[in-house]
């Protein structure tokens, strides 16, 4: 048996749909929908798959490869538009393609198999409604390590979902995803993969795609969001939220660790220089209490990618007595050093790197070591929460967003400390 599948090309209704991916690419629980095709037409005894795809090609390429991880041989075609399936038949059935399709195994990818009163792109409602039919199915097969935790609330074993979320009936939260605490998730709510949820957040009736980071107290309903862009699909409306820290993209790029320069370098041994009063009193303090001055740490150094690799290290001290934003003084000499920047994200000991379970919190070493952290800057309270701000900050850094982190964590740091002495 062969077969043949076309790609959806332009579809005006949904087209805000395929900003980032083609259609045929779209995730639909963990999964792309070229993806559910290909394993049923596996299951129903096909060998060679001819795909004709006008958008991006490129990327339907990789996500099939040549199709032997099912059994199959698949060769994707790129075409200057979308044929239609009589058309398609005319064309390649018989032709010179490896692949020759039978004439009544030619399919459009505008629904998911077996669905067809269910059609994925004549309007945003009907790609959340054929969500909607897909999800008992996807349930019942148990994919991607997604297990019924309770009554209609599926969870991948790979996800993080904080015990303080409230997860209401339906919902699905795919693998790699971070679900954090006074969260409400549903009811019918489809959190795909590699998604970060921030504390106060709820979702209802709304889909989240794959590598997007949903901010604190954001509020989804009845929506698609897609990195910044966002979707009622009740209304049909599309917006791109600008501000990162509501909604955004995590999708992976080339990291570069930036360094500190000349200027931070030289700030940074002034400032060391002005406060030596403050920290002799606090190393003087130390000695009084018979305990050491100073407490060596192992920091990780940034990686350049997201990958783990050899970890390369350095050690680096903090004080051990004194108020807390005095205790990190020594670490103005690694600013000055080049191994630490004004703002970052705060050292990990290789310990701590070893229980980050993903790229998206690997993140983490995508950005320089840093003396403040926008985690400080946002106040966190929890792992989860810190590690969001981490890998939100290694993705969006800038030098206002600096700035802005220096003078909120300044802040927030000096009124601990008073609080600590009084």
């Amino acid at each position: 048996m062969n077969a043949l599948l076309i790609c959806p090309a332009e579809r005006p209704a949904t087209r805000f749909l395929a900003q980032t991916t083609p259609f045929a690419a779209l995730h639909a629980f963990a999964k792309p929908l070229v993806i559910y095709w290909l394993e049923h037409l596996a299951a129903l005894g096909a060998k060679c798959v001819l795909i004709l795809a006008t958008d991006r090609p490129e990327q339907i390429r990789a996500l099939v490869g040549d199709g032997a991880r099912w059994g199959l041989h698949v060769e994707v075609l790129a075409e200057s538009r979308e044929l239609s399936p009589d058309e398609a038949r005319d064309k390649y059935c018989g032709g010179a393609s490896r692949c020759l399709p039978a004439p009544d195994d030619i399919s459009v990818m505008d629904h998911f198999p077996g669905l067809p009163g269910h059609p994925l792109f004549k309007s945003y409602a009907n790609w959340f409604d054929g969500l909607r039919a897909l999800m008992p199915r996807v349930t019942a097969a148990g994919q991607n390590d997604v297990r019924e935790i309770k009554p209609g609330i599926w969870v991948s074993a790979r996800a993080r979902v904080s015990p303080g979320a409230e997860l209401r009936a339906p919902c699905w939260i795919g693998p790699h995803t971070v679900v954090a605490a006074d969260t409400v998730i549903g009811p019918m709510a489809v959190i795909e993969d590699r998604v970060m949820v921030e504390p106060g957040v709820e979702i209802a009736n709304s889909s989240v795609a794959p590598e997007t980071f949903v901010g604190r107290l954001a509020e989804l309903k009845n929506s698609v969001a897609d990195g910044s862009i966002l979707i009622n699909w009740r209304s049909a409306s599309c917006t791109r939220v600008p501000d990162a820290f509501l909604l955004c993209s995590l999708a992976k790029r080339r990291h570069t660790v930036k360094s500190s320069n000349l200027f931070a370098r030289a700030l940074a041994l002034l400032v060391m220089i002005l406060t030596l009063p403050l920290a002799a009193l606090s190393i003087i303090w130390a000695k009084l209490l018979g305990q050491p001055a100073f407490r060596p740490l192992v920091a990780v150094r940034p990686y350049h990618s997201t990958e783990p690799g050899t970890m390369a290290t350095l050690v680096f001290h903090e004080l051990s007595c004194g108020a807390r934003c005095l205790r990190f003084w020594p670490q103005l000499w690694n600013i000055f050093g080049g191994d630490f920047a004004w703002v970052g994200n705060r050292p990990l000991s290789p310990a701590q790197v070893a229980d980050l379970s993903n790229d998206f919190e690997r993140l983490w070493l995508a950005a320089p070591i840093g003396l403040f952290s926008l985690a400080q800057a946002e106040g966190a309270i929890d792992a989860l929460e810190t590690r969001a701000c981490a890998s939100l900050y290694a993705l969006q850094a800038n030098w206002r967003l600096d700035l802005s982190i220096i003078a909120r964590a300044f802040v927030i740091t000096t009124k601990r400390s008073i609080t600590a002495l009084f």
